[in-house]
């Protein structure tokens, strides 16, 4: 059999490759016994031992057991909630304990007293009551004591669903959000108020009722949203269908709360030797007073609740090295009150390194359908943090995997009360919608951890049953073994997160190299010549990712001399990596030339993207704290201009990669690469509209 010399190209990826894992050797002499994670498994086992699944779900039985109706003192003296995690707190006896009264975002706050809703014609049934089903209120609803007809509208959210149908004084009935249905039935028609069903997971549990609300403006009538089941509102829409004539009585007494607090609980492990550095923990306690949930979020709460009690005892008795850095755990109202704190106290945000959102991770994931899932920072924000965190997740999986393939009986991590769970798992990219978000804007790394579906996500069924101790005890080690690494890591972890990072980002690279190829492989013949200047930029734009991912590991490696070196090594194999897989770009390219017959034209910079190359835009203060995208959306409407859908979807991480120091161009690229080409125009329009809102100042290079 004849052999063949390996081609020039291929000799630079085989140098490459060693290259960048040459100095993976770092690891300890028993990692095969921990799967290879960055801590030692004596600290690993020590955190097992001592991190309680069994204490993070007493916790949340105590926080959310029970439904309750607040009293209007709870309002302006302090809550529940705020208090408990307080007491506990200085129970386990962190070095700083604290309820900080953040400002209040209105003059009054929405309650709910009473709410009833019965049937009373054909016969006198009891459909809805506040005290059963604190879900069946749609906050915002006004006092009223209504009795009328009941009038299905469908989905109740357009003009054409009332055609025909009489709803002046009468109660609709609607399969949707109350909220779109009132705007036409309630401002438009006349309707006296809304019955609706609107559930996140209908067809895993039809009995289910979703939280809603209904959002009335000072010049808008006041009214009342009542929710139900779908399993209810079907068998009433039924029978209005079939000609049955119903009369329902709404009861409502509802209150506007002035003077009321708005409150966050803060925590603080103080570290020895870098007490000004700090890694945050922060879960989300109120999602709005009225509305709590077992797992969203007090389940998030109690396991950073846990995880400082497991930091704190396990370095009091030597267990764990003492901290050489801060730990701060942050129960915020959520984003709103993670916004607040870290506006009030700038010298605590630039002290914070890193931070690690839990939100929904106490649900059991048989029981549930569920995948425990890390969500990694966006690529405007690359870090090490990423690397680190799927190290951790994926030594749980496939340490539990192993376990229960050895009928539990050796390196099991369950609580005694808790099940038997495979540990099912999900790496993901970046996703907004909970507190993570804030601190990336502030430039802050973030990871999110989350059990995803929620079969009961914002329903009345968001109960401590659905919990698992064994899925809390995993997270909080999860949690604990983050927290110990990052908070104690010096040079030596600093060049193990390196190859961590080295390591991970071949398959990263190697899907960039696939993309980048399928814009020339998948493009007709006009638009060849367009699919290489794309697959140029993503082997580009990828590259230099990785390289910040990597110097990002710098953070730890202060006063390491062989630093530099390294780094520097890893830089010159992901280039050799960029010259050689650009060089297959272009032969690819060459080869779809010959295939369409045609020429090569290497892509000339045209008018527009020479001027955005010259335009660099730097955020205003007015971008910086614009938190929501509605806002944004309603001040872009305003100027009568609507971004493509194809801008709109990728808006956030448009503003992310603003630096002061990359061009229009520049952004356009890492976005484009980092989801599908932006056409330049529609970038352009975008940061025009920036501009007139003062969002943006732009300067010419």
């Amino acid at each position: 059999m004849k052999t063949r010399k390996p081609s020039a190209l291929a000799c630079c990826f085989i140098a490459c490759f060693v290259a960048l894992t040459a100095a993976a050797g770092l690891v300890a002499a028993n990692q095969e016994e921990s799967f290879r994670t960055p801590l030692p498994p004596a600290i690993l086992r020590a955190i097992i031992n001592e991190a309680s699944g069994e204490l993070a779900f007493q916790n949340e039985v105590y926080l959310a057991g029970v439904n309750r109706n607040r009293k209007p003192e709870e309002y302006r003296q302090g809550y529940f909630e705020t208090a408990f995690l307080l007491e506990r707190l200085k129970e386990y006896g962190l070095d700083e304990a604290a309820v900080i009264d953040l400002p209040v975002s209105s003059k009054s706050t929405w309650d709910a007293e009473e709410a009833e809703l019965w049937l009373v014609e054909p016969e006198l049934e009891k459909i809805a009551d506040l005290k059963e089903v604190p879900a069946c209120l749609a906050s915002g609803s006004s006092s009223a004591d209504v009795t009328a007809e009941l009038v299905y509208v469908g989905p109740g959210k357009k003009e054409e669903h009332y055609a025909g149908r009489d709803v002046k004084g009468n109660i609709v009935l609607v399969n949707g959000t109350p909220d779109l249905a009132r705007r036409l039935a309630v401002e438009k028609f006349g309707a006296a108020g809304v019955v609706a069903w609107s559930s996140s997971h209908p067809e895993f549990d039809r009995d289910q009722v979703g939280w809603n609300s209904i959002r009335t403006g000072e010049k808008e009538t006041p009214t009342f949203a009542f929710m139900i089941s779908e399993r209810r509102g079907q068998e009433l829409r039924d029978r209005l269908e079939r000609g049955d004539r119903i009369k329902v009585r709404a009861f409502v007494r509802a209150r506007q709360v002035e003077g009321y607090k708005e409150q966050m609980v803060m925590g603080l492990l103080r570290g020895g030797e870098r007490p000004e550095e700090e890694l945050v923990f922060v879960a989300h306690l109120f999602e709005g007073f009225a509305k709590q949930g077992a797992n969203d979020n007090i389940s998030g709460c109690t396991a950073i609740l846990e995880t400082a009690r497991v930091l704190k005892k396990l370095t009091a008795e030597g267990r764990l090295p003492a901290l050489k850095r801060s730990v701060r755990f942050l129960f915020v109202p959520e984003i709103s009150g993670s916004a607040a704190y870290l506006r009030l106290n700038p010298e605590v945000r630039k002290r914070m390194f890193a931070c690690v959102n839990l939100d929904m991770v106490g649900e059991g994931l048989v029981k549930n359908l569920s995948w425990f899932r890390l969500y990694q920072t966006p690529r405007s924000l690359p870090s090490y943090l990423n690397d680190v965190a799927v190290s951790l997740v994926e030594w749980m999986g496939e340490s539990q995997k192993a376990a229960q393939e050895s009928g539990w009986r050796s390196g099991a991590i369950l609580a005694p009360t808790g099940s038997r769970d495979p540990f099912y798992y999900q790496v993901e990219p970046y996703e907004g919608g909970s507190d993570h978000i804030v601190f990336i804007r502030e430039g802050i790394p973030a990871v999110f951890f989350n059990v995803w579906p929620d079969q009961w996500y914002h329903t009345d069924r968001d109960t401590v049953d659905k919990s698992d101790p064994t899925q809390f005890k995993r997270t909080i080690v999860l949690s604990s073994a983050l927290a110990a690494l990052l908070a104690n890591a010096g040079p030596a972890e600093a060049e193990r997160f390196a190859a961590e990072v080295s390591s991970r980002c071949l398959a990263r690279l190697a899907a960039d190299k696939r993309k980048a190829e399928s814009y020339i492989l998948g493009a007709a013949a006009d638009k060849v010549h367009e699919g290489l200047r794309e697959a140029r930029v993503v082997v580009n734009q990828a590259v230099a990712r990785e390289k910040e991912t990597l110097a990002s590991a710098g953070f730890f490696a202060a006063g390491s001399a062989e630093w530099s070196g390294l780094l520097a090594q890893r830089f010159k194999a992901l280039d050799g990596f960029k010259q050689a897989w650009l060089a297959e770009v272009e032969a690819l390219y060459g080869r779809r030339l010959k295939a369409f017959g045609l020429k090569p034209a290497v892509p000339q910079a045209g008018e527009i993207e020479k001027r955005l190359g010259r335009l660099v835009p730097a955020a205003t203060e007015k971008m910086r704290s614009t938190m929501g995208i509605w806002q944004l959306r309603a001040e872009l409407q305003a100027l009568n201009y609507q971004p493509t859908p194809a801008v709109m979807s990728v808006e956030g991480e448009i503003r992310a990669f603003i630096d002061g120091r990359r061009s229009i161009l520049e952004i356009r690229d890492a976005v484009s690469a980092e989801f599908e080409p932006l056409k330049l125009e529609d970038v352009e329009k975008l940061f025009q509209a920036y501009e007139k809102l003062g969002l943006v100042a732009i300067r010419k290079k």
